[in-house]
């Protein structure tokens, strides 16, 4: 059997395993000190929004951080030309697409999750049946996009088992895909279901430029900052301060091979700004407040080097 394949058979295994709806390590499971995230998104690439984010919570506030992704992402396959001849298979033609996307978008959605440090995937492989704007579509009466019982029990369950500090999703804009509406809505739904005490905080987020300015948000009903809380992707780190972490997006980014449009986005985005999304309490604010005060308070140390390593030696550049 050829290569390319033995590649799909793979993929098409992996498929019959990981569709219904069951979690997926991505790293060894482990007793993490930190907070514990759960990010909520629509398709496998959605993560990027808060790629760095996760990043940093996972790598540097020994965070465990999990993922939940509604849908298998197939409806992407209009953007998946270039990817054809790597996958071996005509993904671009929607028949073939949809029917092998799936597994070819949870094999990259693992990939990106490694590299952001996440710890496990529930994907729920909802259909993902077209681009819209319609949100009625989703979450209308009469909507049969998704399950949404059963994307709703998903969500109530892994909140329950899952004990989490703080909810990530996409912020949601009229002009965006319904799909990223209707994710971070339910996930809101299930959030404001939990009981106060125990209810974790949620932060919808957006990417920004540099240029773009940075407006505080108060909730009306506390008088309590809203947001935004910021992650800059572009802090400078590292050996003459080369290194910043929109190097780590963008890893993450390439790992989404099948969305050749998702590789636009390589270098794109200066900031993650999050707000605070269905609980706008003080108590939110705080705890939201403190959290990113701690990640602004961790810095990665700087290594100095030997004169074998030709700089940054007695002064040499």
């Amino acid at each position: 059997m050829r290569p390319i394949a033995l590649l799909l058979v793979a993929l098409l295994a992996t498929a019959c395993t990981n569709l219904s709806g069951t979690r997926v390590d991505v790293e060894r499971p482990s007793a993490n000190p930190g907070p514990r995230v759960l990010g909520v998104i629509a398709h496998p690439d959605d993560e990027i929004a808060f790629g760095a984010t996760l990043y940093r919570l996972s790598h540097q506030l020994d965070a465990t951080c999990d993922l939940l992704v509604i849908t298998n992402g197939e409806g992407g396959f209009k953007y998946a030309t270039l990817a054809e001849p790597l996958y071996g298979a005509a993904l671009s033609d929607e028949a073939t697409g949809r029917a092998l996307l799936p597994a070819i978008r949870q094999r990259e959605m693992r990939e990106s999750a490694h590299i952001l440090g996440v710890a496990s995937i529930t994907f729920l492989s909802e259909r993902d049946h077209r681009y819209t704007q319609d949100l009625n579509e989703v979450l209308g009466p009469d909507a049969t996009a998704w399950d949404l019982p059963r994307v709703r029990r998903a969500l109530a369950s892994a909140l329950a088992k899952g004990s989490y500090d703080y909810v990530l999703a996409l912020a949601p804009r009229e002009d965006s895909h319904a799909h990223h509406r209707a994710a971070t809505a339910l996930a809101a739904e299930a959030v404001l279901a939990v009981p106060e005490q125990r209810r974790p905080v949620m932060l919808v987020a957006n990417v920004r430029s540099a240029t773009d300015p940075l407006t505080l948000v108060y909730a009306p009903e506390s008088g309590a900052k809203a947001g935004p809380f910021v992650l800059d992707r572009r802090e400078k780190f590292g050996h003459q301060a080369k290194l910043d972490y929109g190097i780590v997006v963008n890893w993450a980014i390439a790992a989404h091979k099948s969305q050749g449009s998702m590789q636009l986005y390589m270098g794109r985005g200066d900031r993650e700004e999050f707000t605070l999304f269905g609980d706008r309490s003080a108590v939110a604010s705080r705890r939201a407040e403190a959290l990113f005060l701690r990640l602004s308070e961790v810095k990665p140390s700087v290594r100095e080097y030997e004169e074998s390593a030709g700089t940054n030696y007695e002064g040499v550049q």
